[in-house]
């Protein structure tokens, strides 16, 4: 691995090519094209407004205050101090805003400290002592860098990802994050000798789902299946809405499948249904109508 990402690090290539020659369902793309990849991803500003974290473009007009409200509902939530004990440096080209009274803030930190606490509400995570999670859809490792800050009873974090590009920065990231002692990047031919059953307790999916064709959501919530995975977090994209997508022209979605008899046909149901952002105020603010689904499955 080249001391700073470079899409000229053999690391990457080999990536790339194990990638293009992997078959089966897993590796089916349809928004994560490589032209959108090399669109909309730049390396070495690889956290800041890209395909992996929208920043500027998902708050749209009246940014800063909108950051600002977003802050403060974060902090209300934060009986453990983590916006303080995580922080936000800026690195690689995060978007940060700094607010009297507040820590520096991004849609990095606040997501990932939002979703943290979710975890603890339901499942107690901060409480626990070994629990194994599996990021399906891992990106950059945003959530996992998080995670192994803020969980200390954290056992394992897995970062697995469809696209060669997203495996690559994450080793990198984890590691310049010096996580690697919890966490780990699997990158995807080596998810089935690697992860086996009763590896996970818990898998996230957040906005991975909503942007991969059928056969890849479908076949992952199989693997979960398969693995005695007893329970999934999903973020969609739009709402509660839980599609894959089918197919993009010009950037565009133009189909959507609905993904919920996956889960069905592998006996997982609904359990949890809640906005990401509670007070509804804030949320017409920000304009996001997303939703935190969390499914159980039944016990075999």
């Amino acid at each position: 691995m080249a001391d700073h990402p470079s899409i000229g690090d053999p690391r990457l290539a080999e990536l790339r090519r194990r990638y293009a020659a992997y078959d089966g369902p897993l590796a089916a793309r349809s928004q994560w094209s490589d032209e959108f990849v090399g669109r909309e991803l730049s390396f070495g500003t690889f956290r800041g407004d890209n395909c992996f974290v929208w920043q500027r473009r998902y708050f749209g007009e009246d940014e800063r205050s909108k950051y600002l409200r977003y802050t403060g509902y974060v902090a209300g939530l934060d009986r453990l101090g983590l916006l303080d004990r995580l922080g936000e440096d800026g690195a690689f080209g995060c978007e940060t805003h700094s607010f009297a009274g507040r820590p520096t803030v991004s849609r990095d930190l606040l997501d990932s400290v939002n979703e943290i606490y979710f975890l603890d509400r339901h499942l107690g995570l901060l409480g626990r002592r070994g629990v194994r999670i599996l990021d399906i859809g891992a990106g950059y490792g945003r959530l996992a860098h998080r995670m192994t800050q803020a969980v200390p009873g954290l056992a394992s974090y897995t970062c697995v990802d469809g696209v060669a590009e997203a495996t690559y920065l994450c080793e990198y990231y984890l590691g310049f994050r010096q996580a690697g002692e919890v966490a780990r990047t699997v990158p995807l031919d080596e998810v089935r000798e690697r992860i086996g059953p009763g590896d996970v307790d818990v898998a996230v999916n957040i906005h991975s789902f909503s942007e991969m064709p059928y056969a890849a959501a479908a076949g992952w919530i199989a693997f979960l299946a398969e693995i005695r995975t007893p329970l999934i977090l999903v973020v969609p994209n739009y709402g509660a809405h839980l599609t894959a997508c089918e197919e993009i022209v010009d950037g565009v979605e133009t189909r959507t499948l609905p993904l919920l008899p996956a889960f069905e046909e592998h006996e997982y149901r609904l359990v949890v249904r809640e906005p990401t952002l509670r007070d509804p105020e804030v949320g017409e603010l920000i304009g996001t109508g997303n939703h935190f689904l969390l499914f159980a499955r039944a016990a075999s």
